[in-house]
């Protein structure tokens, strides 16, 4: 469970975020939608503790954050197994303190995205679907109660994006709490319980099917993921 209560963000004399109550409940998939420059990222970002934001945040464990952009260069020297394994720091907090157990968690996480006869393979070997494959192995083997994704489909092919939406289902089930920004209105209707419309501040909050009746009001604007620049 991750909730909030007056939250908000200011970049200098710029206010991203104002006054935002939200609750995203465990065992639920919820998404954060609205227009480019709404906030959706800062809100993310301050929920994970990662954007110095005003409010209250409540959560009930550990929270793992998937940004839009990789937080480790494809480029890096180092192979898929050891780049998933880095998940393991927040436990071990040393890479060479890492045992058996870390290394079994991090093929088991690769067999589950797909990636398992790539392990060896290196980062800039990966196509863009398969890096962000990695990057949810990651994830898996972080292995948080709570998990933040900011735009986690954009600019993946279809199987790869199929996958990792049964990985929510999969988390969902697990009881994790499950919270992604997403473009795609009619994947947040058909697959996700709960929404959050965000425009500067909270525009609507519930379910799918009831809020995003409100993309039709003014201010709410349908822009392509690729335009986004919400800081």
């Amino acid at each position: 469970m991750i909730a909030c209560r007056n939250l908000t963000v200011r970049f200098g004399g710029h206010v991203a975020l104002e006054g935002v109550d939200a609750s995203f409940s465990s065992g639920c998939l919820s998404a954060v939608v609205g227009p480019n420059g709404g906030g959706k990222t800062s809100l993310l970002r301050a929920l994970a503790g990662l954007q110095r934001a005003s409010g209250q945040i409540v959560t009930d464990g550990a929270v793992a954050y998937l940004s839009q952009r990789p937080e480790t260069d494809h480029r890096f020297p180092m192979s898929v197994e050891e780049y998933v394994l880095t998940g393991a720091w927040r436990r071990t907090g040393d890479v060479r303190a890492l045992e058996d157990n870390e290394f079994q968690r991090a093929q088991d996480a690769l067999g589950r995205v797909g990636l398992a006869a790539q392990r060896r393979h290196a980062l800039d070997a990966l196509s863009g679907g398969q890096w962000q494959r990695a990057r949810f192995a990651r994830l898996i083997v972080e292995d948080t109660p709570n998990v933040l994704l900011d735009e986690p489909l954009t600019g993946i092919d279809a199987p790869s994006a199929e996958l990792l939406l049964s990985l929510l289902d999969q988390w969902r089930n697990e009881g994790r709490t499950v919270v992604a920004v997403l473009h795609d209105l009619p994947l947040v209707l058909e697959r996700f319980a709960h929404v959050v419309v965000l425009a500067g501040r909270l525009t609507a909050s519930g379910r799918p099917q009831d809020c995003l009746a409100h993309a039709a009001l003014p201010g709410f604007t349908y822009f392509p993921p690729e335009a986004d620049h919400v800081a």
